[in-house]
């Protein structure tokens, strides 16, 4: 670059640009957060690259042209650092940390206990099984239950506690299953 368009463009930078260093610190704290360091790297990378721009004398509106200089720093500065903190989640599985999903043998226990639950509640008597499977598996309230079956709300209660107490008895006699939630083994078998 000729020494004489060199100094043109300084002079246009003092007299156009420099004067609105006002305008861009406060329009630089819209998108700074952390600060008034924040704020000035901001306005000098703006300064940087408006002394950098090559069509400098084409520059009709200084003003919006720094404006857009520094609202597009600001928004690729968000958008690296969306992207790292997205980075920085995707590289999670790097650490080896523990896995939330039930191992295997884990699977295999619940559904064993599953199969076994339904076999007790199919031993059931009829009328204790159908209020049990409205409640527990339907989610059906005592009264709605009560009305569908054609009974009181006092029997459908006791029908209910029956069913639970025969379900609990007979799966506490097997010895090698138990019914015991995933979230509250995998709870234990955190604190060993």
């Amino acid at each position: 670059m000729a020494h004489d368009e060199h100094e043109e463009r300084r002079a246009w930078f003092r007299r156009e640009i420099l004067p609105l260093e006002g305008y861009l610190r406060a329009y630089a704290r819209r998108f700074c957060r952390r600060g008034e360091a924040e704020v000035e790297d901001l306005v000098h990378e703006t300064f940087a690259r408006a002394i950098a721009y090559e069509g400098w004398r084409g520059v009709e509106t200084p003003q919006a042209f720094v404006t857009r200089i520094l609202k597009n720093i600001a928004l690729d500065s968000q958008r690296r650092a969306r992207i790292a903190a997205f980075s920085s989640v995707a590289d999670v599985d790097q650490f080896g940390l523990a896995d939330d999903r039930p191992g295997p043998e884990l699977e295999v226990l619940s559904r064993d206990e599953l199969r076994r639950l339904r076999e007790v509640v199919a031993g059931l008597p009829i009328q204790v099984r159908r209020v049990f499977t409205l409640r527990k598996v339907y989610g059906l309230g005592h009264r709605e239950i009560a009305d569908r079956l054609g009974l009181s709300v006092s029997t459908v209660e006791k029908h209910l506690a029956k069913g639970l107490r025969i379900c609990s008895d007979a799966l506490a006699r097997e010895p090698s299953t138990s019914v015991v939630s995933w979230a509250s083994r995998r709870q234990r078998d955190a604190k060993r």
